[in-house]
């Protein structure tokens, strides 16, 4: 994954620009929460998008700090270049539909 962060700064919001892949993203937090848009156009309809609240209070996501902000954006970026990755040690078998090897390491 690469990772490039060409503008970040501001209060309410706090806000950033970037790519991710070559991709366009868009980083903001106001309010009580923060989200980061992946696509073409990343501000008005993202491809993709992930949004999480901020604690702290109802306005506290627009005051972070920069580093808290990159820090976002980051774990941010890496949701989405493992957007369609399977989880650790999943056979790609609906829970439902698991064997008894699923259960044994040595299988």
């Amino acid at each position: 994954m690469k990772l490039i962060i060409d503008d970040l700064g501001g209060n309410c919001p706090v806000q950033a620009e970037g790519t991710i892949d070559g991709r366009p993203f868009y980083f903001r937090a106001r309010g009580s929460a923060w989200s980061f848009g992946v696509g073409d156009d990343p501000v008005g309809e993202p491809e993709w998008e992930y949004e999480q609240e901020y604690l702290g209070g109802p306005f506290a996501a627009g005051w972070m700090t920069e580093d808290e902000a990159r820090s976002f954006i980051e774990y941010a970026a890496e949701k989405y270049a493992t957007r369609d990755a399977p989880p650790p040690n999943d056979d790609g078998q609906p829970d439902e539909a698991q064997e008894w090897h699923d259960y044994d390491p040595q299988c």
